[in-house]
């Protein structure tokens, strides 16, 4: 997905959030927010949001000398959804439809990004998630494609999600692959989050070579690449994943929670709401 003028106000205030939420000093702070307006002002805009994202976060990076500005947040958020695995386990199994049901799951746990850890009541959120409808028209493709594929390729998305992940995981008959960041960016999941959730014990763990945000192939490794290419069934969270790869055909499956407007209108789904779509055709 391309980006909109929309997107760079809100890559600005994601940038000055974490530039902020930092103990340098004003004067680096000011620095730092100069620079990213200088790389923004100078980039192309038929790149991709996140691609711009990890431009400006290696910026802030470079300057202030941090290389996992999130760190904190994301220890938070991990020890959050992690206190609520049982309860996850045994929401699973409710439902009419088993396979829908662990999709809802794996979509709730997009909310942890999104509203500040400590200011909501996680599980309430969480059920009252799992209780909305999973729009888009593509749980039925999927559940069709996973019947004839031989494994799912999983992108991860942020730390707090990989518990919601692993539970749903552990519902499929099918063998997984499970795509990790290969170092900190913003909240996304690296191999040290994915392992200290356990989902080595259900899956496989890959590095996609990576330290961007959403999934960039040609920021991949090669080892990557190529198991990207050779997968017939590919399950994508979240946006950053989406704003990637939606013109990759329609092996990849969006799974998300409606956040922004910007997508909102793209995927013709209100915020707030869960998605799960397939990606179309290639020419």
């Amino acid at each position: 997905m391309r980006t909109f003028p929309e997107c760079y106000g809100c890559l600005l205030r994601q940038a000055l959030s974490a530039i902020t939420s930092t103990e340098v000093d004003q004067r680096t702070q000011i620095k730092t927010i100069k620079e990213v307006l200088n790389t923004l002002e100078k980039a192309d805009d038929s790149l991709t949001p996140p691609f711009l994202a990890g431009q400006t976060n290696r910026v802030i990076n470079e300057i202030t000398g941090i290389d996992d500005l999130y760190k904190e947040i994301k220890h938070e958020s991990h020890l959050k959804a992690q206190e609520y695995l049982e309860d996850l386990k045994e929401l699973s199994k409710q439902g009419n439809d088993k396979l829908e049901q662990g999709l809802k799951i794996s979509a709730a746990g997009n909310i942890i990004d999104v509203v500040h850890v400590g200011d909501y009541d996680l599980w309430e959120e969480v059920k009252n998630t799992v209780n909305q409808e999973l729009l888009g028209g593509g749980v039925e493709a999927f559940r069709k494609l996973i019947g004839e594929s031989s494994y799912l390729l999983y992108l991860a998305d942020n730390v707090g999600e990989t518990v919601f992940d692993r539970v749903f995981i552990e519902t499929l008959d099918i063998p997984v692959i499970y795509a990790v960041k290969s170092g900190p960016i913003l909240n996304d999941a690296t191999l040290e989050d994915a392992l200290a959730v356990g989902i080595d014990e259900v899956a496989e763990i890959v590095e996609t070579g990576s330290q961007s945000p959403g999934t960039i192939l040609s920021q991949c490794s090669n080892e990557f690449q190529t198991l990207f290419k050779e997968s017939t069934l590919v399950l994508s969270k979240g946006q950053a994943n989406y704003e990637t790869l939606d013109d990759l055909g329609d092996k990849v499956f969006f799974l998300l929670r409606v956040k922004c407007p910007i997508l909102s209108r793209e995927l013709g789904i209100s915020i707030g709401n869960l998605a799960m779509q397939q990606g179309a055709p290639l020419n």
